[in-house]
């Protein structure tokens, strides 16, 4: 037998699954696996638009088995941002990488596929309306099946087959690439032992991980970024206060403390669409590749100060350019790349940032919020770091800002030690629990 695994059966809350679930629930028990569901208060209740519960329900578990027949819900109404728990459920274990299985019901499955390529065309129309994926998977097909069943049309008998949403999550289910296995409730039983054999086949080749290794991971990953981050601030810092000596070429100098101020800019971080209800990973920003630094003189244009990277940049703007104004986000074709332009008056910084995938300019606007939303999430402190020192080149003498300099960096210093303490207390309670696991 294999080792005992905790499996998660998602499903809508429907009359016609309750039964089947239990039956499913026994007969996975008796193989020695352990099966919470909620008709057995193994988890309490729902709390209507918690994203944060699924997620943990589903990071308990191993194995998401997802059940699907008519129903999507308790309710005919959907959840806030046109979504179902079930879905939320799945959502949550794909991010997770949980290993999936789906199962069902054979007339909605048959169904489904009489109306898939529809759905698809109905899909690909939406992506090139929009120019980004859609919030809810509903969202692209919301329209069409209600004016089908309204007006008496060809796909009517198909989609009165199960709920509207169903459609929606099958046909994302189908695109990223999970099997659509049968499971007849008619069969409980029989279907149940079906099941059972498929996990104790496929989970000899996925069950070997364990939890705690990974929570280690992330505590050393953190460990060495804050490392990186106290050398990379006192780096900075030194670059700095070159510039402060006003000694050689100005542009040069400046370009040095860009080149410095850029190099912390190294993790990738994901662009997400709905994070709060539907998440989708849109794209992947990349390093920060090149960074431009402009100067107002005299209040009449932007003259280029500093440069760094491989870009051209101008070496004048107009103070009317929305970047002088507000962060603005934008889009270079020729390095399919993109900027964000950060005010700091009287300077406008340009970070240029590359990414995993190519986007259209029309994607780029309009994926403008999660763009900044991922950069500034992932790098806020720092950029705000960035804009305290140019800003306060400007505003405070050399000498005061030589002190600022040297107080920043001894609070720097203990801050960064307290932090190190107690990763390293955490690193410890969780090397100590993987030993005891094993």
């Amino acid at each position: 037998m294999i080792n005992k695994t905790r499996i998660f059966i998602s499903s809508a809350y429907e009359e016609d699954l309750k039964i089947p679930r239990k039956i499913v629930k026994k007969h996975l028990e008796e193989s020695g696996h352990h099966v919470p569901i909620f008709e057995d208060g193994d988890f309490g209740t729902w709390e209507k638009d918690t994203l944060k519960q699924c997620q943990d329900v589903v990071k308990a578990s191993d194995v998401f088995v997802l059940l699907i027949h008519r129903k999507a819900g308790a309710s005919p109404k959907l959840l806030p941002g046109n979504v179902t728990p079930a879905y939320l459920e799945y959502k949550a274990a794909v991010m997770e990488k949980k290993h999936i299985l789906v199962f069902v019901s054979p007339e909605v499955k048959e169904s489904f596929f009489r109306i898939q390529k529809k759905l698809e065309s109905l899909h690909n129309t939406f992506l090139n309306d929009h120019h980004r994926a859609p919030d809810s998977p509903y969202d692209p097909f919301e329209h069409w099946i209600i004016d089908e069943i309204e007006s008496e049309g060809l796909a009517k008998q198909f989609l009165e087959t199960a709920d509207p949403f169903i459609w929606a999550f099958l046909f994302e289910l189908f695109q990223n690439g999970h099997w659509l296995y049968d499971f007849d409730i008619s069969k409980g039983k029989e279907q149940a032992q079906n099941i059972s054999a498929m996990l104790s086949t496929s989970l000899r080749s996925v069950i070997g991980f364990i939890s705690e290794r990974e929570n280690i991971q992330t505590l050393k990953n953190q460990a060495a970024r804050l490392l990186h981050y106290a050398d990379y601030s006192l780096m900075t810092l030194h670059a700095y206060n070159e510039i402060l000596q006003d000694t050689g070429d100005s542009r040069k100098r400046w370009s040095a403390f860009l080149e410095k101020a850029i190099s912390f800019f190294n993790q990738p971080v994901d662009i997400v669409q709905a994070p709060d209800y539907n998440p989708a990973v849109v794209n992947t920003i990349n390093d920060c590749f090149a960074a431009a630094l402009y100067y107002s003189v005299e209040e009449e244009y932007l003259s280029l100060i500093g440069l760094t990277g491989d870009i051209r940049a101008p070496e004048k703007m107009s103070l009317d350019a929305d970047p002088f104004k507000k962060r603005t986000i934008g889009y270079r074709e020729e390095t399919q790349s993109i900027y964000i332009a950060e005010p700091i008056n009287p300077f406008v910084l340009y970070l240029h940032f590359s990414l995993d995938d190519v986007m259209t300019e029309e994607q780029i606007k309009a994926y403008t919020e999660e763009i900044e939303r991922a950069v500034m999430e992932q790098n806020e402190y720092h950029i705000e770091y960035l804009k305290l020192l140019i800003g306060r080149k400007t505003v405070i003498p050399k000498d005061s800002v030589r002190f600022y300099s040297h107080e920043k960096q001894g609070m720097m210093q203990s801050s960064i030690s307290r932090n190190l303490e107690s990763l390293e207390k955490a690193l410890h309670r969780g090397k100590t629990l993987f030993r005891k696991k094993r």
